[in-house]
């Protein structure tokens, strides 16, 4: 007999408890989301670096990190592999039980359970342990739904919108309920998930009304993300159609990585309190109008589109996947869908 409360009991109950959908859940309404999504799938998958920054705002969702002793390292990777998580999660049918997308986010789920147990009873006698009372539950419910109904929700709907990308009533409906699955099976309580995509913008709003305090460590984990939070010889390698000379890879990064960065700390300013923004080391400089810059080829392409010079939303929806999973070395096709 399984112990209560061990590791191995904690995986089989979420097994079992994910394995079976909420009433709520509708597997063709979150397969429509998906779709969606992936029409402008490059450009959402880009949007993850502002999603990251979103949570590196609060102290709550950095303090896991420093006690982790995870501050400032493995950016890279840590970037790559949420990236990765999200392309397979918001991929049509790979969040039905026992697909990819499922399986990875019931794996976070299990992280996540196992590191507020390491935090708040440290195997380690000399770790300083987890302030239960002054800091609250690690990892917790609250900001939890903000991760998944604000920093991988919301924020993106409202950062392809600046884009210029435009999503009807019905499909910001299925988006959302994709990611209302997505944070139920990532272990959110069913009552804090936002029903609708007007309560999930109630929710953000709410949400960056607080008084944020981020404190050296976001900056330390904003320099480390501004620096190594892309991997841009792996993403042309990973897209090219051709190969590449790593020498000329080398030298574009070289080349191109001081611009990168300088435009990326500009463009987040545009969706963080600039309070918040100068208080996590980002700045503001002419370089956040090149998202002025991009709207109307953003625009223009979706008009190509909808006239059918692309090619049919599928055959769009499986080139924008293709071209993701390329750039983050992931397998071309997705894996079991059903």
């Amino acid at each position: 007999m399984i112990p209560t409360g061990s590791r191995c009991w904690r995986r089989c109950v979420a097994l079992q408890v994910t394995s079976a959908p909420p009433p709520w859940f509708d597997a063709a309404f979150a397969a429509s989301g998906a779709r969606a999504w992936w029409r402008f799938g490059t450009l959402q998958s880009s949007t993850l670096y502002q999603s990251l920054i979103y949570g590196y705002k609060a102290q709550g969702f950095v303090r896991p990190l420093v006690a982790t002793g995870r501050l400032g390292l493995g950016t890279r990777d840590r970037g790559q592999s949420t990236a990765r998580w999200v392309a397979e999660a918001t991929t049509p049918g790979a969040m039905l039980p026992g697909n990819p997308g499922w399986v990875g986010t019931l794996r976070i789920r299990l992280l996540h359970a196992y590191i507020r147990d390491v935090l708040r009873h440290p195997h380690d006698e000399g770790a300083p342990g987890w302030d239960e009372a002054e800091w609250g539950v690690p990892i917790n419910q609250t900001y939890s739904v903000m991760t998944i109904s604000c920093g991988f929700l919301a924020l993106p709907l409202l950062v392809a919108r600046d884009f210029g990308i435009h999503y009807s009533s019905a499909e910001r409906e299925a988006i959302t309920h994709l990611w209302r699955w997505i944070g139920w099976v990532i272990g959110v309580d069913d009552d804090l998930l936002p029903a609708s995509h007007a309560e999930a913008a109630d929710l953000f709003r709410v949400a960056a009304e607080f008084e944020l305090q981020p404190d050296d460590s976001s900056k330390v984990l904003i320099k480390a993300l501004l620096h190594e939070g892309y991997d841009l010889p792996g993403v042309v390698h990973g897209a090219a159609p051709i190969p590449v000379p790593s020498i000329l890879v080398s030298a574009l990064d070289a080349v191109t990585g001081p611009v990168l960065r300088s435009s990326f700390s500009a463009i987040s300013t545009r969706w963080v309190e600039r309070s918040v923004a100068r208080r996590m080391g980002l700045r503001r400089s002419p370089l956040h109008h090149l998202v002025d810059v991009a709207r109307p080829a953003i625009r223009l392409r979706e008009i190509i589109r909808t006239t059918g010079l692309l090619g049919s939303e599928s055959a769009v929806i499986e080139r924008e996947l293709r071209t993701v999973r390329r750039g983050l070395g992931m397998e071309v096709h997705a894996g079991k869908r059903r």
